[in-house]
């Protein structure tokens, strides 16, 4: 079987490209690193053929003489031709001396301290060029993984910032929050399968060159082991990828679990749903901790498999050097560095099954990453021709506008009408009607499955995006305000909005009051999603960040929901007054805020069942008429849904 080092996926390599001077100059000194490694093993080797020969005694010719069936033998139980061996003891002794002087032997112990001293000095100076270079890698692929890693993260946050608003509808928060966070450190571990890919092979292979160089035969038996090897990584590494693929998931839903409790603390602990939370959230975490256990135990198998076919290898071959060292030819020092070699080649594969495990969780972080997020496609882009008006005035025009879900889930059915500025609609209608269809669809956060909306009299689909966007303002019925200054959240849709802008805008929707009674006024930092203020500053903050913009046209779902008596007349009558020249859009779910428009659309089942002003309604008595009779009677409740 052939063994091969994993091929990095494409688009970890595209990522990888941008890092390449960087990584560059690690896997520079990593290639250094494991040369200097293989290179110890001669040094060694010196160092220890110099204590031998520093030695008080020497090999004598007579200590090598073999009679011809002594050799026979020798050479039938190490399997070599005894011609060989033979050969090999004659050159033996003619480098033995049968006799020695003190002197000679003085001599020859001095040379080998000489040499021993240079091999220790070589030791030393090449250690430290290993430190050098051990430093620059880390350094080196550190830099490149960090910034991989922070690169991602912000080519992730600019990608969800181009994505639909239909992709946030059908995906849990902290799913998105666990593939940024966990999925992306996994993914920085790419950088580290390259070091390895690198190291171990150069550490094996080389070990191995040296090995042979020193002993073929020893060579040709640690060569056996290396199909087994390579059969063990590739078929554990298929179910080391199998069980990270299950980790991210499950960590994904316990991140979105977490996420979804702190943002709902207020509900859980007003439902006293505490032991119920708990219980789903401990057996999601559960199910994490059981898909971690089963990735471990295929990791866990993995290093020590290969340990233990490395330890038979080598159990194998020092046999091998009894009797090669039995038969003369083998020293003890050769037999020292060879296993020190062995245990290098050993290292060398347990980098190489790194590089197995590490790939696989990588692999299968990318697969999330591009498959919840990147691969998504964006909003649908302007066309090159797209455009903006220079003097926006407003108007708003849907023409037989129809609307179906991803799923064919009808929502609107040719819905027309038509807005001016000074004018205001009122949408109607119960839970499902359609009416934030309606104000998603002039938003442009859907397209209309049929039909045209127009501003100012052109397309929609001929207007660039995010002007038109920036045409409106929006007051949510559900106020989302950021961790920041109260100024950092009146300017979120206006960043070059002056204090004169900030305060005026303020004024009107009736906040200067609590501002101003804030801690640091403007400079006020506000808790996470507003947790500091009131339902109702936060509704007052919300209109006035809509007004900070100087919006063409106003989309307001019931803005003033959230306010007590005084605060809604106050602010009612400032919205009156920046309504009379902009075109307001009203969701009303309050038949008294419906009451107050120019124009009302009263929808049912995503279809209009009849349109006019509040006294035409009336007096058409219709569905509309008999809800407001019924709600001044005190027969209905003045919310619709």
């Amino acid at each position: 079987m052939q063994f091969k080092l994993p091929r990095l996926d494409p688009r970890i390599t595209a990522e990888l490209k941008r890092q390449r001077k960087t990584i560059i100059k690690g896997l520079l000194c990593v290639v250094l690193t494991s040369v200097l490694t293989i290179a110890t093993l001669q040094l060694t080797l010196n160092a220890l053929t110099a204590i031998e020969d520093a030695a008080g005694t020497r090999i004598t010719r007579e200590s090598l003489e073999l009679t011809k069936q002594q050799t026979e033998e020798v050479a039938a139980e190490v399997g070599i031709d005894s011609a060989r061996l033979a050969e090999a003891i004659e050159k033996n002794k003619a480098r033995a001396n049968a006799t020695e002087t003190q002197t000679e032997k003085e001599k020859r112990q001095s040379d080998a301290l000489n040499r021993l001293a240079i091999a220790c000095i070589g030791v030393v100076l090449l250690f430290g060029l290993k430190y050098v270079f051990t430093r620059g890698q880390v350094y080196y692929l550190s830099k490149a993984s960090n910034r991989l890693a922070t690169d991602l993260r912000q080519n992730l946050f600019e990608k969800l910032m181009r994505l639909p608003v239909s992709f946030f509808n059908s995906k849990r928060t902290g799913e998105i929050q666990s593939i940024v966070s966990n999925d992306v450190g996994v993914y920085q571990s790419a950088v580290m399968v390259i070091r390895d890919s690198i190291d171990g092979p150069i550490k094996a292979l080389g070990a191995l060159a040296f090995v042979f160089y020193m002993q073929p035969i020893l060579g040709g038996i640690a060569l056996l082991f290396v199909p087994l090897l390579a059969f063990v990584v590739s078929r554990t590494g298929k179910r080391i990828k199998a069980a990270q693929n299950q980790i991210q998931e499950d960590l994904a839903n316990v991140t979105a679990l977490s996420q979804e409790a702190l943002s709902g603390a207020r509900i859980i602990k007003s439902f006293s749903a505490e032991d119920r939370m708990r219980d789903i959230f401990d057996e999601s975490a559960e199910r994490q901790y059981q898909s971690q256990l089963t990735g471990a135990r295929r990791i866990a198998s993995l290093r020590p498999t290969v340990e233990l076919l490395g330890a038979v290898a080598i159990a194998l071959i020092m046999y091998a050097c009894g009797h090669l060292a039995k038969a003369d030819l083998l020293t003890i020092s050769q037999i020292i560095v060879i296993v020190q070699a062995l245990d290098i080649v050993n290292q060398g594969f347990k980098s190489i099954t790194n590089v197995s495990s590490t790939y696989n969780q990588v692999q299968a972080a990318v697969d999330r990453i591009h498959g919840h997020i990147l691969d998504i496609p964006d909003e649908r882009h302007d066309e090159t021709s797209a455009k903006i008006l220079d003097n926006p005035i407003g108007n708003i025009e849907f023409k037989n506008v129809s609307f179906q879900y991803a799923d064919g889930t009808p929502a609107l059915t040719n819905i027309s009408f038509s807005l001016t500025p000074g004018e205001s609609l009122a949408l109607v209608g119960p839970s499902g009607a359609g009416k934030s269809t309606i104000a998603d669809l002039v938003l442009r956060f859907y397209e209309p499955t049929s039909g045209e909306i127009l501003f100012d009299g052109v397309p929609y689909q001929q207007l660039k995006v995010s002007w038109l966007r920036a045409q409106f303002g929006v007051v949510p019925q559900q106020t989302f305000l950021f961790a920041g200054t109260i100024r950092d959240n009146l300017k979120l849709g206006r960043l070059d909005a002056t204090d004169t802008d900030i305060v005026e805008a303020a004024q009107m929707a009736n906040a200067v009051p609590f501002i101003d009674a804030s801690p640091e006024g403007y400079e006020t930092i506000l808790g996470e999603r507003g947790v500091r203020l009131s339902g109702g500053e936060l509704q007052r903050l919300a209109i006035a960040r809509a007004l900070v913009k100087n919006p063409k046209v106003l989309v307001l779902d019931e803005a003033t929901s959230n306010l007590d008596a005084m605060s809604e007349q106050v602010v009612t009558e400032a919205l009156e007054h920046v309504m009379q020249d902009r075109t307001t859009l009203f969701i009303a779910h309050r038949l008294t805020t419906a009451s107050r428009a120019n124009k009302i659309l009263v929808l049912r089942k995503g279809e209009i069942l009849e349109s006019g002003s509040h006294d035409e309604l009336m007096a058409a008595n219709q569905a509309y008429a008999g809800m407001y009779r019924a709600f001044t009677s005190g027969v209905l409740d003045d919310t619709l849904g």
